[in-house]
């Protein structure tokens, strides 16, 4: 058998253990946040919410639509007049 761990050593470990838990429940609780926040917009659109310092509704009801135009359910010209009643709306 070895030699037996002094209290210094159990400190070390102790205390080794204690940071790599908290890490780890770092890292846990940053992914959760961020599979709660809302999606990004990735156009102009993203830019105009953030100048306007739109509510999150309103910025979430605008990447709606966003997401409509590009799947092809939305035409360009219904785009821009529901963006339009939205925008007008807040």
């Amino acid at each position: 058998m070895g030699p037996e761990m002094g209290w210094m050593q159990w400190l070390i470990w102790g205390t080794g253990t204690l940071v790599f838990g908290a890490i780890i429940i770092g890292v846990f609780i940053a992914a959760w946040r961020a599979s709660r926040r809302p999606p990004e917009q990735l156009s102009a659109a993203a830019h105009v919410a953030r100048e306007q310092a739109l509510p999150e509704s309103v910025q979430a009801e605008l990447a709606a639509l966003n997401r409509r135009k590009d799947n092809g359910q939305l035409s360009e010209v219904e785009y821009e007049k529901q963006r339009a009643q939205v925008l007008a709306r807040r």
